[in-house]
Order: C-alpha cells, then sequence, then structure tokens
C-alpha cells in the first residue's frame, strides 16, 4: 500500500497528476493537428480520423447542427479521462496514480459534463430554453441532473480507484510478473470507461437539445388522441341517437 508520507501529500500528488494528463493531452493533440494531412489518411491520421469520426456521429446523432459545439466538448471529455486511467501503468511511484481514482475528480469531472452540458444547450437553444429545461415538464428535472452527476462521478470512481487498489495489494504481495498481467487487463476499463462516460454525456445532450422537439411532438400526439376520442364519442353519439328513434330522422 502507499506509504504514509505519499498519503499526506495524496491531494497534490492527485492535481499534479491531473494537470500532467491536461498537458500531455493538449500536446499530443496539438501535434496531432500541426501534422500535414494527406488525401489519404494512413498511420496516425488514419486513427486519429476514426476516432474523430466517432465523435462527430454521435454530434449528428443529436443534431447536425449541434457538431461543432459538441464534438469538441466529448472528445476532450473522452482524452482527458482516457489518459488519466493509463496514468496507472507508468513505471513511476508517484506518476502511477491515476487522477480518475480519487473521487474529487471524477465528481469534477461529471460536474463538467453536466453544467457544460447546460451550457452547449444554452448557447444551442438560448438561455431561457435552457432553463426552462431543468424545471418543464417535470418540476423536479433539477433532481434528476443531480443524480446524473452522482451517477457519472461514482461509476467512474469505482472502477478505476477499484481497479487501482487491485493493483497495489497485488503488487505488494507478488512485485514481479502478476502486476504486468493486471494492468494489461486494466487496460480494458481504461478504455471503456471515457467511452461510457462520453456515452453517457451525449445523451444527456440530447435530452437538453431536443426537449423542445420532444414537446413540440408531445403536444401533437395530445391533439391527435383528443381528435380521436371526440371523432368516437360524436359516432356513438350517432348510434345511440338512432337506436332511440329506431333510424328515421327527427
Amino acid at each position: 500500500m502507499l506509504s504514509q508520507v505519499i498519503q499526506n501529500a495524496l491531494p497534490g500528488i492527485v492535481v499534479a497528476n491531473f494537470a500532467i494528463v491536461c498537458g500531455v493531452s493538449i500536446l499530443v493533440l496539438g501535434l496531432i493537428g500541426r501534422r500535414t494531412m494527406h488525401e489519404v489518411p494512413s498511420g496516425i491520421q488514419n486513427v486519429a480520423e476514426y476516432f474523430l469520426d466517432w465523435f462527430v456521429k454521435q454530434s449528428r446523432g443529436i443534431d447536425p447542427g449541434v457538431v461543432e459545439l459538441v464534438t469538441p466538448f466529448i472528445a476532450t471529455l473522452f482524452v482527458i479521462i482516457f489518459v488519466s486511467n493509463l496514468m496507472v501503468i507508468v513505471p513511476f511511484p508517484l506518476l502511477s496514480i491515476p487522477p480518475t481514482a480519487f473521487f474529487s475528480v471524477t465528481l469534477a469531472l461529471a460536474l463538467t459534463a453536466v453544467v457544460g452540458s447546460w451550457v452547449l444547450n444554452g448557447i444551442h437553444r438560448g438561455v431561457l430554453q435552457a432553463a426552462l429545461h431543468l424545471v418543464w415538464p417535470n418540476p423536479i428535472q433539477l433532481v434528476a441532473e443531480v443524480s446524473d452527476v452522482a451517477s457519472l462521478s461514482l461509476r467512474l470512481f469505482g472502477n478505476i480507484a477499484g481497479e487501482f487498489l487491485v493493483g497495489l495489494l497485488v503488487l505488494k504481495s507478488a512485485p514481479y510478473g502478476i502486476p504486468i498481467v493486471i494492468h494489461g487487463l486494466g487496460l480494458i476499463p481504461a478504455f471503456i470507461q471515457p467511452l461510457v462516460f462520453t456515452l453517457l454525456t451525449t445523451s444527456f445532450l440530447a435530452n437538453a437539445m431536443r426537449h423542445e422537439e420532444k414537446r413540440n411532438r408531445t403536444t401533437e400526439q395530445g391533439k391527435r388522441r383528443f381528435h380521436l376520442s371526440l371523432g368516437r364519442r360524436v359516432r356513438r353519439n350517432l348510434r345511440v341517437s338512432e337506436l332511440v328513434t329506431g333510424g328515421e330522422p327527427q
């Protein structure tokens, strides 16, 4: 397990590691963006375009008009969380502490996702419509937003912290061989968790940005049901009238 000195310095180490993650992410993405793009992609360009295309598809699924607004947001969240998770395989004692293994970091990321969804919704649909989404049609919609923060933060924290603690315990009991296997298996949740986090954030954005569309659709469905009900009522009254009068006109 971690020594007492490291445990006392953990808040500073986590902040420093998260700053390193953000710096590395910006540096790597900047270098990729500065590369000369070829008409027929290959190598790093091919991989970068594949992932970018996936984020664009997720944004286009919300609304084709918000691709440029949403894609950088969800792509940045994915990259930062993914690189944070990979810190656990860094072969240096202090750098191998992943920021996402601590609830304060995952809570901050979840708040960024949810509050960022409000901001993007306000930019796309206006501040008034974005605020209306929080109280209409259900006045306690804000409670659901709070539960979204808890869900995102706890899911990410539980998976990465669990992997980190298992790695520490295995490293203490069997320092050779087995930790490599644990780290190899840990690459799976290291990729899956940012993917799930990004998909859920995209779902929150879709729910907010399609709010007006859903409300209009609900109104139209209500009008249609009313007209159908009114038509059935009129036909029923006509049948009753025919039975009473014997089918003769009044």
